[in-house]
């Protein structure tokens, strides 16, 4: 039985017409063949095991999740992304059926090969082309790969899906060990151990704001900053899951229930605590909950000045770890959390590094730049104080998205302070993450894969260092490992706006606009600034024919810059009804005279109405000061312009094509004959 199931996911089998090869992860039809992702082929296999009959999503969430915690979201994208692949429609469908308030089921027949025997050994596997996701891989990290073994599902003859997770190891994060969702999807072994709680599970924790028991709110960012290191001291335990700060402080100030509280979460475990303060003398109790049951794992109070508040901190730190019975040592034997040097030993500097980090969490102009304040005032107090300088830039660095403030001048201060803690401490992984992001502003492509791959090696569970890299791989046109990047970020930080709507926007570059517009309203109802992040909602609203909102946001951002706002609707309404485009044009020209539209708006216009002489002009212009927002160009919007024989060019212009000959062609763009042609 076990050489007819190895037959099989070596042979693959037929889905209706389509040839399915589960090994490859890829969908050969008529047309060509398709790549899809090795969890979304792990769904297929499901459902091929059960063929004709409903699969729920509580079997989906045992057999192709290990019984971790997604949301319902995370699953319907994959059936969405396998419905794309395969050319089904929801309406009349001719694979996979809706059914619901229950869950999903094959309706298309499927069809296995006859088992030949084979009386001379096979040739190897045909080279896969020139444009594979397997080619992401970094050139340096092929000969690290593991070989990872197939696992076997429940019903003999329909055991067809291998998970192949190489492609999504590296592209999504290269030669680094991070534990990851998609990578703990390779389930080796029988049927019963889908249904064992994994280490990633067991091993989950959230840390909620340690409460303030001092009678001051003015003490709040001391209680804050206790729960926030913290998290970053357990984040550096490579079997723990820690959950971000931003969503485990989502339940700051609310009575929920611990059960509820981790559900949501996504985790097992929950550590609670209480800060009193009085003077220069601390007390800090914490306990350390198991969600499932509600028994405590551990409890402790500690009495200390507070001059000994990072000894206090590491010792639950440690406590923890012992008690959820995990390695002490990060990987690579570095010094146990437990044994850490205190960062500071002085304590006012300590004190305004931790009231910069509330301000920075609670962003907005006001609040950022009341963080850069606080930070410098802790660097004037100890100028060895490693983590004031990685705070101070990350503030510069989000600055500008705030502010009209210029990129260029806060993008050199981030850099320069990012440099600056990196010399004191190389081991902060931020301060990287903020190189590897100027990088990126810059188009230096191979300098900002190099400084991620140097913070995941720091912080491999930083959800900020995630979704950065998720907008790298956009930029450089890796749009599936951008999503990919972003739904990990996610799950470390569930609740975070900013994550959320980075998850909106790789939708969208995908081409999924009913995941985009989801997952948009989601980050909007957890507060997301309109103003800040606008262009990939404005596109959104545009896709589905919501003129009156699209212009009322772009009049907002545009009028809040003080410039030109009467050209938005003309080409709002122009994009619903080309008779428009000659007087969308016009008023464009007219903003554009006025000297009150910037070359990145006009660019933006111009894909828009499929003016590609414009756009191509416009894109020159920007070269020089990097003002291209260089992923909109492998937008669904943007595809004529890649079709544009002037869009190799351009690419060569940005650097890109020399990237991915380097590390890997994306899906819409491959060499021939010694230029790159895309479509």
């Amino acid at each position: 039985m076990k050489d007819l199931v190895e037959h099989h996911l070596e042979s693959g089998f037929y889905l209706g017409d389509q040839h399915i090869e589960p090994a490859r992860c890829a969908i050969l039809t008529s047309e060509g063949e398709i790549r899809i992702e090795p969890r979304v082929m792990d769904v297929l296999a499901l459902m091929v095991a059960h063929a004709g009959q409903v699969v729920t999503r509580e079997e989906f969430i045992k057999a192709v999740w290990n019984g971790t915690f997604v949301t319902d979201e995370v699953l319907s994208r994959c059936i969405y992304r396998l419905r794309k692949a395969l050319g089904d429609d929801t309406r009349s469908p001719q694979f996979i059926e809706t059914v619901a308030k229950r869950g999903y089921r094959l309706i298309a027949p499927v069809r296995f090969p006859p088992v030949v025997a084979e009386s001379a050994p096979r040739s190897a596997d045909p080279p896969m082309g020139p444009i594979t996701q397997q080619r992401l891989i970094p050139v340096q990290d092929r000969h690290d790969r593991t070989t990872w073994k197939p696992r076997y599902w429940i019903l003999p003859a329909a055991a067809v899906c291998l998970s192949v997770v190489v492609y999504l190891f590296h592209i999504a994060g290269g030669p680094r060990q991070a534990v990851r969702a998609d990578v703990h999807a390779v389930r080796a072994g029988n049927a019963a151990s889908l249904h064992q709680e994994t280490a990633e599970t067991r091993n989950s924790i959230a840390i909620l704001p340690f409460v303030n028991m001092s009678g001051s709110p003015e003490n709040d960012y001391f209680c804050d900053g206790i729960s926030e290191e913290l998290i970053g001291l357990l984040a550096k335990v490579p079997p723990l899951k820690v959950v971000a700060r931003t969503s485990s402080f989502e339940f700051k100030d609310k009575e929920s229930d611990v059960r509820r509280i981790a559900e949501q979460l996504g985790v097992n475990n929950v550590l609670e605590g209480s800060v009193r303060l009085a003077g220069n003398h601390i007390r800090v109790s914490a306990q350390l909950i198991d969600a499932k049951t509600g028994y405590h794992l551990w409890s402790d109070t500690f009495d200390s000045q507070f001059e000994d508040v990072f000894t206090v901190q590491s010792q639950i730190a440690g406590a923890i770890v012992r008690a959820l019975k995990v390695s002490l040592e990060a990987d690579k034997g570095d010094t146990p959390i437990t044994d850490r040097a205190a960062p500071t030993t002085n304590m006012t500097a300590y004190r305004y590094y931790l009231q910069g980090l509330y301000h920075w969490k609670r962003r907005g102009e006001p609040a950022i730049r009341k963080s850069i304040d606080l930070f410098k005032a802790a660097i004037a107090q100890d100028p060895a104080f490693a983590q004031p300088y990685q705070a101070l830039s990350t503030s510069y660095l989000v600055l500008p998205f705030y502010s009209r403030e210029s990129r260029e001048d806060t993008f050199a201060q981030a850099e320069m302070t990012a440099r600056k803690a990196l010399e004191l401490d190389p081991s902060l992984g931020q301060a990287h993450a903020v190189l590897a992001f100027t990088s990126l502003q810059r188009w230096d492509w191979a300098a900002a894969y190099h400084e991620f791959e140097l913070a995941f090696a720091a912080a491999p569970n930083d959800p900020t260092i995630h979704q950065w890299y998720s907008e790298f791989l956009s930029y450089v046109g890796y749009i599936d490992a951008s999503v990919t990047e972003a739904l990990r970020a996610r799950e470390l930080d569930p609740v975070s706006p900013v994550i959320n709507d980075r998850l909106g926007v790789t939708y969208l570059w995908s081409g999924e606009y009913e995941l985009a517009a989801e997952q948009f309203r989601i980050a909007t109802e957890l507060g997301i600034n309109r103003i800040a992040y606008n262009q990939a909602y404005a596109l959104l609203l545009l896709h589905n024919g919501q003129i009156d909102e699209a212009v009322t946001l772009y009049e907002k951002i545009l009028g809040k810059l003080g410039l030109d706002t009467a050209w938005v609707r003309p080409v709002a309404e122009a994009t619903r009804t080309p008779a428009m485009v000659p007087g969308a044009l016009e008023a464009v020209a007219q903003a554009r005279a006025s000297g009150s539209l910037p070359d990145a708006m006009v660019f933006y216009a111009a894909v828009l109405l499929k003016q590609p002489d414009l756009a191509f002009a416009t894109a020159g212009k920007m070269l020089e000061d990097r003002s291209l927002t260089v992923e909109f160009l492998f937008a669904p919007e943007a595809v004529e312009l890649r079709r544009d024989p002037r869009f190799p060019q351009l690419l060569a212009n940005i650097g890109l094509d020399a990237y991915w000959r380097q590390h890997g062609w994306p899906t819409f763009c491959k060499p021939q004959l010694g230029a790159v042609v895309c479509s």
